[in-house]
């Protein structure tokens, strides 16, 4: 075999890996992410999180969300009313990077996009744990891949990706997703639990009524533009 042969063969397999990679080939395009918008009256704990991927079979587990509850804007209503509205009343959902928690993936990270998303998490009030699982579709991967360009501020001109998860965690064990980036929530859909475990003890639950007009609902920075999945990807290209 000659070095030409071997160059051209060398071409290809570099060619293949760059399509068959399943993401852009731009550094702007960032390692995904799971992360949680949690209101204040009705907060949750998420234990676990994690994407999995079959054909290229591997786990990739988010950082602890031990600190989802510890930091000081999850716990002070002033706090959070300062990062969303004065007359935030502590029901609905905050769509904010200052009050949401998204760690990043262990370790470096992976761009290869998840086949399929865990999540399990516990309502405080009722006691009782949730696990979700949510398909990526081509649909969702079509959209978190399609490329914008930042309108306005520092990275005004920058190429950018939606590349994180956004769970809203709700009192009944129902979950919204959104993916999030370049300015945009892109909403993804409402999920029912994949399987609810109650508490050992029911006695200890505290349940509370569940004001639904306003749980129901999401505050979102006027920085930021609400779009759903259809507006992106088409139904007919998913």
């Amino acid at each position: 075999m000659n070095k030409k042969t071997i160059w051209i063969m060398m071409a290809l397999i570099t060619i293949t890996a760059c399509t068959d990679q399943g993401y852009p080939d731009d550094e702007h395009f960032l390692p995904w992410r799971i992360g949680a918008a949690i209101s204040y009256e009705f907060p949750a704990m998420i234990f676990e999180a994690y994407g999995t991927n079959e054909k290229e079979d591997w786990t990739s587990v988010m950082l602890p969300f031990t600190g989802n509850l510890a930091r000081p804007s999850r716990l002070n209503l002033d706090n959070i009313r300062h990062y969303t509205y004065p007359e935030y009343d502590g029901y609905v959902l905050p769509l904010s990077g200052a009050i949401n928690f998204t760690p990043n993936q262990l370790g470096l990270g992976t761009k290869s996009l998840p086949d399929n998303l865990y999540i399990y998490w516990q309502v405080r009030n009722s006691l009782v744990e949730y696990v979700t699982v949510v398909s990526i579709t081509t649909q969702i991967k079509s959209a978190m891949t399609k490329k914008y360009i930042y309108q306005k501020g520092m990275f005004k001109g920058q190429s950018c990706y939606q590349t994180d998860f956004i769970f809203g965690l709700l009192p009944d064990g129902r979950a919204k997703l959104w993916l999030k980036g370049c300015d945009y929530y892109t909403y993804i859909g409402e999920y029912q639990p994949t399987k609810s475990i109650p508490p050992e003890n029911p006695k200890l639950a505290k349940n509370k009524p569940i004001p639904w007009d306003k749980v129901n609902q999401i505050w979102v920075n006027e920085y930021y533009q609400l779009q759903n999945l259809e507006d992106v990807v088409p139904h007919e290209n998913k």
